[in-house]
């Protein structure tokens, strides 16, 4: 075992130190980067107290996912990915690429024969996907192009999900899934995902031609026709993007209301299910929903039970609370109160901050760590 000397700061006392392998880890800690040297900062969420661990070795590293205990990271400025665990500073290299991904997961720890990693790279589009996977081991990727099925697909800023041996990539307009089954090398839409206003005004237009066709009229110019084209095809786009708007115009409170944007949202695996958090509109509002994949729908969950979620940028799981815990039904994010960490309560509806007396249905004032993932040791 590693020992390694931490520098931990307490909310009431200063400092007291304690090795790596400390009670400093007895529960998730949310981790980023201390960016004007090689110190990275650890908040217990359980202690609400902040740990500081010097890791030359990390030295010009982002923090991509986290999973079972794991980091998979990569050096600034598109160097190569490698795994890195926190708690036994083990690292592991994988071949290089030649762009970075925007979104990348893993399926199972390094030191495992069935390790795969696969992300989507930067130079995807609307239109089309580049993506990558490989098995921890082999010496090349496996980099592919794949077109989205005439469909516009606008990836979240959330890493895929593995579930039931395929990888679960998130709309965040449309709250569906694109699907990669890397058995057959197909992609796949589950969810609600309606086709392009270009390709419905397609079907339009060929309907509307064949009824000309029975009254005898000529088509115009081609030009002509795409330029109108065009114009329709814009005029129907304005159309999807006002639907909230009443016939009108108006644009009172009640409408307001109704225009729910998503400001953050994560993916999380509990019980062999796929969960979304979803934060919404300026007062990051909180709401969590199943999906159910035999109906590809999302329901609301009113309660998380006897769990609590951890949701971060690049990695989010749940935990089993345990009967009785006070961690139960509430989401930790990576917000913070001052010094204090702040969780979000299903029962209550607020924001509760873990020290203090910070409570609210908003989250003005609060401060959010970007870069960070929790990690957890297992």
């Amino acid at each position: 075992m590693v020992e390694e000397s931490l520098r931990v700061l307490q909310l009431d006392p200063p400092f007291s130190p304690g090795p790596m392998n400390s009670c400093c880890f007895d529960s998730p800690c949310l981790m980023y980067s201390q960016s004007s040297n090689n110190s990275w900062k650890f908040y217990n969420s359980l202690r609400n107290e902040f740990s500081y661990l010097d890791l030359p070795e990390l030295k010009d590293a982002e923090i991509l996912y986290s999973n079972c205990g794991w980091l998979l990271m990569s050096q600034i400025n598109n160097g190569p990915l490698f795994f890195f665990n926190p708690l036994t500073r083990q690292k592991f290299q994988l071949p290089p690429t030649k762009e970075p991904f925007d979104s990348v997961c893993f399926t199972s720890p390094p030191t495992c024969s069935d390790c795969f990693v696969f992300g989507i790279f930067g130079s995807s589009n609307l239109y089309e996907i580049e993506y990558g996977i490989i098995r921890f081991g082999d010496e090349e990727w496996k980099i592919e192009w794949d077109d989205c099925e005439s469909r516009e697909f606008l990836y979240a800023n959330c890493p895929p999900v593995f579930h039931n041996g395929m990888y679960y990539c998130l709309d965040v307009e449309w709250r569906c899934f694109r699907v990669y089954d890397p058995t057959n090398d197909e992609w796949t839409i589950c969810g609600h995902c309606p086709q392009t206003i270009e390709d419905s005004y397609d079907d339009e237009k060929k309907d509307g031609d064949e009824d000309g066709d029975e009254d005898g009229e000529e088509d115009g110019d081609e030009e002509e026709d795409e330029e109108e084209e065009k114009e329709v095809t814009q005029e129907c786009y304005d159309e999807k993007k006002e639907e909230n708007k009443d016939e009108d115009g108006d644009e009172d409170e009640d409408e307001e209301e109704e225009k729910e944007v998503t400001q953050e949202c994560y993916v999380v695996q509990v019980d062999g299910e796929i969960w979304g958090v979803f934060v919404m509109n300026n007062d990051r509002k909180v709401e969590v929903l199943k999906f159910d994949l035999s109906e590809k729908c999302w329901n609301k969950v009113e309660s998380l039970g006897d769990k609590c979620l951890y949701v971060s940028p690049n990695g989010s799981f749940a935990e089993d609370c345990g009967d009785g815990s006070d961690k139960a039904n509430k989401i930790y994010f990576n917000k913070f109160h001052g010094k204090n960490g702040v969780w979000y309560s299903l029962s209550s509806g607020m924001y509760h901050s873990a020290g203090g007396n910070f409570a609210s249905k908003d989250a003005y004032g609060l401060t959010q760590v970007d870069y960070s993932t929790w990690i957890k040791s297992t």
